[in-house]
């Protein structure tokens, strides 16, 4: 790695750790916030073997540490990403959920406690599969949750997941690379094969290999079959946006305070990234279809 690029990486975290603390601070303000890194102090001062995590939402969440450790939510807990607020706001009992990148469990563990019919969990890394397993388990919601332990991408096959002795943030590298060596499928042929027709609910969050993961649901989002998407915000995905726009989808970024959505109306950077109306991580997506069968109701819509 040349200076110049260890620079421009170092100079990316440290912008990444100062964003994320100014999200969590205006989320849960400053006592809770010291609160929390005391809680990472802790953890990294002791350094167990395992530990666990009580949620805001409620849920415990175990993880092994280090390779599954998740700073974010042992010091500011769950809650503070604004569509999980959204979603406790329009959830229905006849939904259908998917989550892309489920790791250990946080956002499938939090959907499946909202009044939801089932849902579909995504994973390929077999520890992170045990861990999300064991943690389904132990909060009781067995019967509503499915673990597919697979990759999702753009076309079938076989690929290495590369982790680094981090499983928690895992992806897919080359074929020959080193890793565990995992299935892939697309989300439309894995959905046609589980037989689900249509989902309520399509989260994805894999580590910057959301567009490949929408490209292999472009067929299925293109019918509409999807009412609501929750996808991490990454500048490789903006392409993807404007596409999913053109299906007939309108995109927002939520307002826990104000119960408002704030619509995102063009996908260059500057409007995607810098409209953000709450610190936010996702972007949301809603179809036209859904919006008009009442998806939204009782949420106010803006224009960012």
């Amino acid at each position: 790695m040349t200076e110049q690029v260890r620079l421009a990486t170092t100079s990316a975290r440290l912008q990444s750790a100062a964003y994320k603390l100014r999200w969590g601070l205006r989320a849960v303000g400053l006592k809770e916030t010291i609160r929390g890194a005391a809680r990472l102090t802790a953890l990294r001062l002791w350094r167990p073997a395992h530990a666990s995590v009580a949620l805001r939402s409620g849920p415990v969440l175990d993880f092994a540490y280090p390779s599954q450790f998740p700073p974010i939510l042992v010091m500011f807990g769950d809650l503070i990403d604004p569509e999980y607020a959204f979603l406790r706001k329009v959830s229905r009992p006849d939904w259908v959920v998917a989550d892309v990148g489920a790791a250990i469990g946080q956002f499938a563990v939090f959907a499946a406690r909202l009044p939801v019919a089932m849902v579909h969990a995504f994973e390929p890394s077999a520890a992170n599969v045990a861990t999300l397993e064991h943690n389904i388990a132990r909060n009781g919601i067995t019967e509503r949750v499915k673990v597919h332990r697979l990759a999702l991408s753009n076309a079938d096959g076989e690929s290495i997941f590369e982790t680094a002795g981090c499983t928690w943030m895992g992806h897919l590298g080359n074929a020959s690379g080193t890793g565990e060596r995992v299935a892939v499928r697309t989300l439309s042929g894995e959905l046609e094969r589980a037989g689900v027709g249509h989902l309520s609910v399509l989260k994805v969050n894999v580590s910057g290999f959301e567009p490949q993961v929408l490209e292999g649901a472009e067929s299925f989002l293109a019918e509409g079959r999807a009412d609501i998407l929750i996808l991490l915000l990454g500048l490789p995905s903006l392409p993807w946006y404007a596409k999913i726009a053109a299906y007939g989808y309108r995109f927002f970024y939520y307002h826990p305070q104000e119960n408002a959505l704030y619509e995102v109306t063009a996908f260059d950077e500057h409007s995607v990234l810098d409209h953000r109306p709450w610190p936010a991580r996702h972007i949301i997506a809603v179809s036209n279809a859904a919006i008009a069968n009442g998806a939204l109701s009782g949420v106010r819509i803006r224009v960012a």
